[in-house]
């Protein structure tokens, strides 16, 4: 079995890390337009009162309609959702700033130069490193631009060229300390989605490893056939009891059929179903996507178990050999224990030659449990480990 290398040593978080952020990403999204909305009644108010042309209203408020038919339009077609939000996200970004920049041209006067840091708070909603980079970029070039372009909307008594020029260290020093507090902001969220993908990706693969000791330890493996023919019984005699026509059989047979059939022959014999609900009952097929499986064990072993808010995070670090609190020496010492432990006869499990060793270390779970530096240091020096038996555990001189 040959181990595959990845980018990142959990392939399948970027995965669920991208679901979580997609959850977020739409209750973001609704909040931006929310604020929009009301700042587009908070200018139409203002430009009223300031008895403003019917050009300037129209044009502005025509502005604002495309920024909300531009988020509307991608938060509504939900093929590739998440990086439809993305670009919604840096058009709804720009499309602030530039409403922002007209106002400020149109009136010309200080108090104006504000509605560029109430859009910057307003960007801020998304929190995201490609938005803070975008929103920050266009905070100083826009004002740079600005101070150094139309110094009279910045004049006041006094020197003009010296008041430009503390405009314009006020507005980097402003820029910097915004850029990082986002940063900051950003990096403790991130860290807190890539700790719940490891929650998620350790649960599944305790699950998967449970499921393979079963069938090491039964020499059985599911038969999904006996299954669906008992399901099949079992829905016949309960619509039969409740007295409706039986609406699972169909779904049953679709179910069977999707461990043999290619996704387009599917389509063709199913007619009455859409690829999105096929979709949908794919996820209750047992033997590929095992979710109902899945299901299954996460309730006869969670049954009981209550996990406080603190001890989420911590849950994760310390079901493997990885205690991120610990020293080289000490993993490498922990390493020692464990791989004497497989070179030895015990009443559970018989001595693995070096080549099981080496196999179970590279292509089971406990590849996921182990310091990668811990592996590549074993595997340069097994002879060194194998040594550390012979002599110390078997007493072999």
């Amino acid at each position: 079995m040959k181990q595959e290398t990845h980018k990142y040593q959990f392939p399948q978080l970027e995965i669920y890390k991208e679901s979580l952020e997609l959850t977020h990403l739409k209750r973001k999204t609704i909040i931006f337009n929310s604020l929009v909305f009301v700042l587009a009644g908070i200018v139409l108010y203002f430009l009223i009162q300031l008895g403003s042309n019917g050009e300037t209203v129209i044009t502005t408020m025509l502005m604002f309609i495309i920024l909300f038919l531009v988020n509307i339009a991608f938060y509504s077609y939900e093929q590739d959702h998440y990086n439809n939000l993305k670009i919604a996200m840096y058009i709804s970004t720009l499309g602030v700033y530039i409403i922002a920049i007209s106002l400020i041209l149109r009136f010309q006067t200080p108090s104006m130069f504000t509605s560029l840091f109430l859009t910057y708070a307003i960007t801020s909603i998304y929190q995201d490193y490609k938005a803070m980079i975008l929103s920050n970029s266009a905070l100083f070039i826009s004002g740079t631009l600005l101070i150094l372009r139309f110094p009279s909307i910045f004049e006041i008594v006094g020197n003009a060229e010296s008041q430009t020029f503390f405009i314009l260290v006020f507005l980097i020093v402003f820029v910097i300390l915004l850029s990082l507090s986002s940063y900051i902001l950003i990096k403790r969220k991130t860290f807190f989605y890539n700790q719940l993908a490891q929650i998620k990706e350790s649960e599944i693969r305790n699950m998967e490893l449970l499921l393979e000791i079963e069938k090491i330890k039964t020499n059985k493996t599911l038969d999904s056939k006996e299954y669906y023919n008992s399901l099949k019984i079992f829905s016949k005699e309960l619509s039969k009891k409740i007295g409706i026509e039986n609406v699972f059989e169909r779904k049953i047979e679709l179910l069977k059929d999707l461990k043999k059939l290619e996704m387009s022959d599917i389509l063709a014999k199913y007619t009455e179903y859409t690829l999105k609900e096929i979709d949908e009952i794919k996820y209750m097929e047992l033997e590929i996507q095992k979710k109902m499986t899945m299901i299954g064990i996460k309730a006869s072993k969670s049954q009981g178990i209550e996990v406080s808010r603190k001890e989420i995070f911590s849950e994760s670090q310390f079901k493997s050999f990885k205690h991120f609190g610990d020293t080289q020496y000490v993993k490498i010492i922990s390493f020692v224990v464990f791989y004497t432990l497989l070179k030895l006869d015990k009443p559970y499990l018989f001595e693995l030659e070096e080549e099981k060793v080496k196999d179970v270390l590279l292509n089971s779970e406990y590849f996921y449990r182990i310091d990668r530096n811990i592996i590549n240091i074993y595997l340069d020096n097994n002879d060194v480990f194998d040594t550390i038996v012979n002599d110390h555990m078997k007493g072999v001189r």
